[in-house]
């Protein structure tokens, strides 16, 4: 089951999901830096778990 994923924020958006998910929260860290190094000039990158994901917008809560 997964518990974290990664979430991209920016100013303009809000937050958006990247897909990235993970089993455990250093795991989603350590793709946010990752994401961060690669793409983060205009975008955050915040390991979210699941339920704080849903409450922010960043994914829905239906589903599985």
């Amino acid at each position: 089951m997964t518990r974290y994923l990664v979430a991209e924020w920016t100013r303009s958006e809000g937050y958006r999901d990247t897909g990235i998910r993970t089993e455990t929260y250093a795991e989603a860290e350590a793709e946010a830096a990752r994401m961060h190094r690669t793409y983060g000039l205009t975008s955050r990158y915040l390991p979210l778990c699941l339920l704080r994901a849903i409450e922010l917008g960043a994914v829905w809560g239906g589903g599985r």
